[in-house]
Order: structure tokens, then C-alpha cells, then sequence
């Protein structure tokens, strides 16, 4: 039976891949979700912001993205991952200038300070932190302070320093729809 597999694949809720500009554009946004660990609609409000601004969309939807809690805790090394970034966030294991915050999402400006809380420092996770700190790669923006157990912002998030991998033009036309 020609053409009975299509047919198939539409009963059981199979969706034929896209091919063509329209599926690289989508691909390219799940990878971009996928990495940052956003949903549709924080990725699509952070758009909105990025479109509003004075400088080209693309780069600063980056900085957005990068400047967030738990991608900044990741990129100071102190977390392995980013999903382990943002479980500590959400755990209230950082303060974030002497305040407890326990937004993932929390979107970090030059100046801010994020450390280890006190009562928090002892445990496992933290045991051989200056050490794993002498071994991490650490953005330019980012300033790791050992003493402190934590880190400062010292500037913004450089897109072409990120390296995600991701075209972030691709990503930018899907949204413009």
C-alpha cells in the first residue's frame, strides 16, 4: 500500500520533519532552548526585550541569556552544568549582593555579587572550591573571588565569546514570524 505510512504516521500523532529555512530556524531555537534550559515563552519574552533595544537583536538576546543566575554560576565554573546551575540557584545556596535568591532567572547587572552562602560553603560540593576555580575558564565579564566563594560582574556578556554553537540569526527570523 503506497502512501499508507504517511497516513500512519498522521494516526499516531507523528509530525513529518521540517526540511527547508523554516526547519534549520526551528531546529536552531530548540537547540538554543535545550542549552539555556528556557521555555518557549521566557525565550520569546526575552526576544521581545532584545527587539526593543538600541543594538542588533541577535547579539543582545545572547546577553540576556548569558546574564541570567544560573548560566552566570555555570560560566564562573561553579556548577558543572548548566541544569546543576540552576538547581543551585533554585535551592538558595547563593546571594546575590547579600540578598538569598533563589531565581534561576535572575538577570545580573555589572557590579553584582554572587557568593555561597555561609552555611552552605562546608558542604561536599564545595569542599575543593578554590582549587576547581584555579582549573575553570572564566569569562571576561565574570571575576571569580575564591575568599568569597563567589563571584562579581565586571562587565557584559560578549556573544563572541560565548561560542553556543547555535545560529542565532536562524533563531531570530523564526521569532520575527
Amino acid at each position: 500500500m503506497p502512501g499508507a505510512g504517511g497516513q500512519q504516521n498522521q494516526q499516531r500523532g507523528r509530525r513529518k520533519r521540517q526540511s527547508g529555512p523554516y526547519g534549520i530556524q526551528l531546529a536552531e531555537k530548540q537547540n538554543l532552548k535545550k542549552i539555556y534550559g528556557v521555555r518557549e515563552e521566557q525565550l520569546k519574552k526575552y526576544y521581545k526585550e532584545a527587539k526593543r533595544s538600541d543594538v542588533e537583536t541577535g547579539p543582545k538576546l545572547i546577553k540576556i541569556l548569558e546574564g541570567r543566575l544560573d548560566n552566570s554560576i555555570y560560566r564562573a565554573g561553579i556548577a558543572d552544568t548548566r541544569p546543576q546551575a540552576r538547581q543551585m540557584a533554585s535551592h538558595k545556596i547563593f546571594l546575590v549582593n547579600g540578598r538569598v535568591t533563589n531565581i534561576p532567572s535572575y538577570r545580573l547587572k555589572k557590579g553584582d555579587m554572587v557568593q555561597v552562602k555561609a552555611s552552605k560553603q562546608k558542604q561536599s560540593l564545595f569542599a575543593n572550591f578554590e582549587k576547581k576555580m584555579q582549573n575553570a575558564q572564566i569569562p571576561d565579564w565574570l571575576e571569580v573571588d575564591t575568599k568569597e566563594f563567589g563571584f562579581r560582574v565586571t562587565g557584559e556578556p560578549d556573544e563572541k565569546e560565548v561560542g553556543i554553537g547555535v545560529e542565532i540569526q536562524a533563531v531570530v527570523e523564526l521569532l520575527a514570524r
